[in-house]
Formats: C-alpha cells, sequence, structure tokens
C-alpha cells in the first residue's frame, strides 16, 4: 500500500492551487488559516471555487463561529465537508449566540464538532468546565476535541486544582471514548433523559467505570495508544464494536442502577441499529443485525423519547442487513433492507 503524502497550503498558495489538487492525489483537506475562515465574504469565495474545481475532496474547515449564517450553510451543504469550531462561550448572552449559530449547522445537516479545554484560560475552574461541557453536549455535536489530552495537562491554578484538573481530564477522555469514538450523537441525549443526570456526571461515572476496568485515561496514556473512530484523542485503541459493547455493558448498569430495567431493550437497539449504520458510513462494512424492533421505529422521532417508545412501540422480530444503494441520482447512500 502507498504511504500517505502530507502538503502543507498557505492561503494564497491553497486557492492558486485548488484546481490542482486532485492531481496531487490530496483526497482530504484541512483548511485552518484564518485568511480563509475568519471572513464570511473570503470564506464563500472559498466554498464557491471548492464546489467549482475540487468538489471530490473531504474537507475540514477550522472556522470561526462568528461566519456562520444561513448562507454559509446553504453553500457548505452542498460540499462534502466537516466543521470544527471552538467552544468558549461563557456567560448566558454568549451561549445564546453560540446556540443560534449551532441551529443553522442543525438545521442544515451539518457535521461538526468543538475543541473544548480546561484550565487554559485565567480564572476557568472545574465548575466553568462542566458547565462548558454541558452546554456543549446539548448541542448535538459529532465529536468534542480535548486538545489537552494530547500534551501534557496544564498547571494548576488559583481556581483549578491540580486534582480538579486530573478529574477534568478523565471525563474529557471518558467522553472521548464514549460520546466521539463510540459515534454517540445520534442517541446520547435521548438515552441520557430517563437517567435524569448530566452529560458531565455521565462521564465522570464512566471514566470510575473505565478505571475499574483499566482501561481508563492513564492506562491509555501507558500504552502510547491513539485515537481511532474520528476523533483526536489519545484515547485506548479499540474498534467501533468494541467500544460498543462497553457502550452497553456500562449504560445497562446504569439503567440497573435507576431501576430503569424495562427500558434497556431499548436503548440496547437504538445503540446497535445506530452504531451498524456508523460503521457502513465509516468504514464501508456491511452488517446483518436481529433487531427486537423496526427498522422504521428506530429511526422515527418516537425513538428520542424512550418512555413513550416503550410504551406504544410494540416490540416486532426481524433481520436486516445494512449496506449500500442507489438513490435515482446515482449516489450511493446507506440504507437497510430486510432478510
Amino acid at each position: 500500500m502507498e504511504s500517505e503524502k502530507e502538503y502543507k497550503f498557505n492561503a494564497s498558495q491553497l486557492e492558486k492551487d485548488l484546481s490542482s489538487l486532485m492531481d496531487l492525489g490530496i483526497t482530504r483537506l484541512i483548511v485552518a488559516d484564518e485568511a480563509i475562515t475568519s471572513k464570511k465574504e473570503g470564506f464563500l469565495r472559498f466554498v464557491s471555487r471548492a464546489q467549482e474545481e475540487a468538489p471530490d475532496i473531504f474537507y475540514k474547515f477550522y472556522l470561526n463561529p462568528s461566519v456562520i449564517d444561513g448562507q454559509v450553510c446553504q453553500e457548505l451543504s452542498q460540499l462534502y465537508c466537516a466543521l470544527q469550531l471552538p467552544l468558549t462561550a461563557t456567560d448566558l448572552a454568549e451561549r445564546k449566540a453560540f446556540g443560534r449559530k449551532i441551529d443553522f449547522l442543525n438545521r442544515s445537516g451539518l457535521v461538526f464538532g468543538f475543541d473544548l479545554d480546561f484550565a487554559q484560560e485565567e480564572g476557568d475552574s472545574a465548575r466553568l468546565f462542566r458547565d462548558r461541557l454541558n452546554f456543549a453536549l446539548s448541542l448535538y455535536p459529532n465529536h468534542l476535541d480535548f486538545s489537552c489530552l494530547e500534551q501534557e495537562l496544564p498547571q494548576p491554578t488559583k481556581t483549578f486544582s491540580s486534582k480538579d484538573i486530573g478529574l477534568a481530564a478523565d471525563k474529557a477522555y471518558a467522553c472521548g471514548l464514549f460520546y466521539s469514538a463510540g459515534r454517540a450523537v445520534p442517541w446520547f441525549l435521548s438515552v441520557l433523559k430517563p437517567l435524569r443526570i448530566t452529560p458531565d456526571s455521565f462521564f465522570a461515572d464512566f471514566a470510575e467505570w473505565l478505571q475499574c476496568n483499566n482501561l481508563g485515561r492513564q492506562t491509555a496514556a501507558k500504552t502510547g495508544a491513539k485515537a481511532r473512530g474520528g476523533s483526536n484523542h489519545t484515547i485506548y485503541q479499540l474498534s467501533h464494536q468494541e467500544i460498543e459493547q462497553m457502550q452497553l455493558l456500562f449504560l445497562q448498569l446504569k439503567y440497573q442502577e435507576k431501576g430503569l430495567d424495562y427500558l434497556f431493550p431499548v436503548v440496547q437497539e437504538l445503540v446497535r441499529f445506530n452504531g451498524a449504520f456508523g460503521r457502513l458510513v465509516g468504514e464501508d462494512q456491511e452488517s446483518e443485525l436481529d433487531l427486537a424492533f423496526h427498522p422504521e421505529d428506530l429511526s422515527s422521532p418516537y425513538s428520542q423519547d424512550l418512555q413513550a417508545f416503550a410504551e406504544n412501540v410494540c416490540m416486532e422480530q426481524c433481520r436486516v442487513r445494512l449496506c449500500w444503494m442507489q438513490d435515482k441520482e446515482g449516489n450511493n447512500v446507506p440504507h437497510w433492507q430486510f432478510l
């Protein structure tokens, strides 16, 4: 297999050479130069050229949130891309403004993630990090990236003790494994709702569970293992199927703790069904599943409310294949079919 090559361009070089990227064998392009990503007019100009001159490349944009509006999202929806955004909003007004920007992304069906760190800014604290983590996950990001986990942890400050920094790192690691590498965005908040706990509390518990099973952050750091599954974190080296098994084991434990065993069959099918779709798209891995509910029910809005789902949706044993099919325009799209 031919080894991958890496090319670096500045903004002016990239705009000049955009049409020749495919000739270089480039299939993925990270665009982080603020000369392109910080101003709406210049960014729209670049996106328009990308659509015309290199539409088959996958673009990852490190984007200034101020650029986002309906017009930008409309143009991005025509491009094969994902967005990475810094999340620094602290007070209520900033979060409302940031949330409105993210609403544009969610309504447009765009893939996006957040950069989220701790103990990096003056005055940051364990409480503020907790609030940022809960706020971030309420916005349905595809993933969260914590650059702190890629280097030495920050030094303690007057407002962020060394103990709290260690606990924050454990939660960040747990989130990277369970949510990001585990591709949990389609079902995470729905599954959390019956438990009546915040994402922060959930990941604190998961971090403790990982440590008890010798799978925690410090164990991963000793192995030097790198992340898989689309996250940039340093996390324990597991396939998505192995992470899914871990997700289900921990979720079963949490539902048992809360006396919600009767809801767990719904949780299990949601995780398995969405996980299989994730592997189809992410690894081109077709699969066959024995399900306890009809696939249309599992992918319907009913699945957002597990209590209502359990009370109103009948179980229907079936076997399905998850595979690719061509739509009317000849594009391959993920699809399920009965066996």
